[in-house]
């Protein structure tokens, strides 16, 4: 199930106050003289036909005046780059001059400057003094960091109660980001008792306000049915939204949703679209499924350059996935040319840390000695790591070692719990491998029942070995009601897929009328395709009946 991804980090907001267009403020008295709140209302007007740098000559003047909202706005330039070079140091020096006339938006941004260590040392404690005397004038967003603060337990001591006061201060003011905040107090019932129904209100008051994060996280409560009715076509609606706006998180479940056709018609091209826009914006799961879509056709064109691109991007990043599947591409050439040698430095860096699939490959890699000098101590070392991990191919490899004494001292019953691990996952190797313990009653007491419970699942799964077996222990009875016709099932299976002892025992069925009509052409021509693989009791079956 989707969880919510928390908004731990506290966000710089409104850096700028005069996106709030101050033309006197509102949260000051204006005391200077009429003509530099001229000069001010000018810089305001200059702001909005974006006519920077006059904005910004006008505010110098009139801050260096006193004006502590020409300040603040002057702060907001250098701290952005607006109108003149980004300056964090003059930033923070014009916040500060406003801030401490008492201006709330200064003292808000001056505290975001100290939180975030720009153009100052970082120093939460002082960060949150700052918040405080911002919020204290009712300033919502400093309100809202406020409660961050007390969140995270940031230059004060964590204190989710004060935090949810903070929040809820400021949502009832009707700031989105506190509105977002506070959805996620009562998602995870911090500072609060949990209480999805409320989350989901408070999701919704922000999100239609525009709040991109809390409209993905209503989504989610949507595709959960977590505090609303389950609704995934609603839910994919809401990712849309966000991921349009450019939501990365969005973009990526909104394309699981496409590939998958859940809430939604399956399109794995448009799936495609929207992986690789949050690829594109570095999202570390996207590229590398853009990168697998690349590497299979899946949504788009087959193309291993591509796919080696995206591999190697994530792998950048330090995923071990990544890093597991762009050694892959080395091994088999894919997109670059072959080279073992590099398959294995990046399998050992994947593996290093803790990839399964790449613990299991270089065992490999040291078992047959490709890239790498043989060595099969090193080699059982990682199948073993991969193993605790519960990687089922190495299980079965492993069991396999102890199965047959390959650099191991032979062990029954560690191979049978290495095969039983295994085949609980699916792995048709495995189930057929403990099919074969049951069978003979190695390392578990003799049971044909349940030698033929496992030859079954491994034969629904292709597996030709086990396939034949069934087929035996159909004909004889064996663990299962003697049926000739289900032998004659089993075998054609086996026989089909080129298995020669099957091929020669359903010739035999056909020849003796064993579970089939009797057809000594059908007979004869399943013996010559056992014979052309050098099965002697077919050549012999031939000779017999010349």
């Amino acid at each position: 199930m989707r969880r919510i991804v928390s908004t731990y980090l506290v966000l710089v907001l409104s850096v700028l106050c005069f996106q709030q267009v101050y033309a006197g403020s509102e949260m000051v008295a204006v005391s200077d003289s009429s003509f530099l709140a001229e000069l001010y209302t000018q810089g305001v007007e200059a702001f909005k036909s974006a006519e920077y740098d006059i904005a910004v000559r006008k505010w110098k003047k009139a801050a260096k005046e006193g004006n502590a909202d020409a300040q603040c706005n002057l702060g907001s330039c250098y701290f952005t780059g607006t109108g003149v070079n980004v300056d964090y140091k003059k930033a923070t020096n014009w916040y500060g001059k406003a801030a401490r006339q008492g201006h709330a938006v200064a003292q808000c941004n001056l505290g975001n400057c100290y939180l975030n260590g720009k153009g100052v040392d970082q120093d939460f404690g002082e960060a949150v003094n700052w918040y405080l005397l911002s919020a204290e004038q009712g300033y919502l967003p400093a309100l809202t960091n406020l409660g961050v603060c007390y969140k995270l337990g940031e230059g004060i001591d964590v204190n989710p109660e004060r935090a949810l006061e903070c929040f809820q201060r400021a949502a009832r003011g009707g700031y989105a980001d506190a509105q977002n905040e506070l959805a996620e107090c009562y998602y995870y019932g911090s500072g609060v008792a949990q209480d999805l129904e409320t989350a989901v209100y408070w999701y919704k008051k922000a999100a239609k306000q525009g709040h991109v994060i809390a409209n993905r996280s209503l989504a989610v409560c949507y595709e959960n049915g977590e505090g609303t009715a389950m609704d995934k076509s609603v839910a994919a609606m809401l990712y849309r939204k966000s991921a349009e706006k450019g939501d990365t998180l969005s973009q990526y479940y909104l394309a699981e949703m496409l590939y998958y056709g859940t809430g939604v018609e399956k399109d794995s091209v448009e799936a495609f679209k929207w992986f690789a826009k949050a690829a594109e914006l570095g999202h570390v799961e996207s590229q590398c499924i853009v990168a697998g879509c690349y590497f299979l056709g899946d949504g788009v064109e087959q193309d291993y350059r591509e796919a080696f691109k995206w591999f190697s991007r994530a792998a950048e990043k330090g995923d071990a996935s990544a890093i597991s599947q762009l050694a892959g591409c080395y091994y088999g050439g894919y997109g670059v040319n072959a080279s073992p040698e590099k398959a294995v430095v990046l399998y050992k860096k994947a593996a290093e840390l803790g990839n399964a699939d790449a613990q299991f490959f270089l065992a490999e890699s040291y078992f047959y000695g490709e890239g790498v000098e043989q060595s099969l101590k090193k080699a059982c070392d990682w199948y073993n790591k991969a193993a605790e991990q519960q990687h089922s191919d190495a299980m079965n490899k492993l069991g396999m070692f102890h199965y047959r004494a390959i650099g191991v001292e032979k062990d029954y019953i560690k191979a049978y719990e290495l095969f039983s691990s295994a085949a609980e996952q699916g792995h048709a190797s495995a189930q057929f491998n403990l099919a074969t313990c049951y069978y003979n009653g190695h390392g578990v007491e003799q049971n044909y029942l349940s030698a033929a419970r496992w030859f079954i699942r491994a034969a629904e799964q292709g597996c030709t070995e086990s396939q034949y077996n069934l087929g035996v222990m159909y004909y004889k009875g064996m663990g299962v009601t003697q049926d000739y016709p289900e032998a004659v099932m089993w075998y054609s299976k086996a026989a089909e897929n080129g298995h020669p002892v099957a091929q020669y025992d359903l010739g035999v069925c056909y020849y003796n009328g064993k579970g089939v009509e009797r057809n000594r052409d059908e007979a004869v021509k399943w013996w010559k395709l056992s014979a052309s693989q050098d099965y002697e009791n077919a050549k012999k079956a031939l000779r017999d009946i010349e």
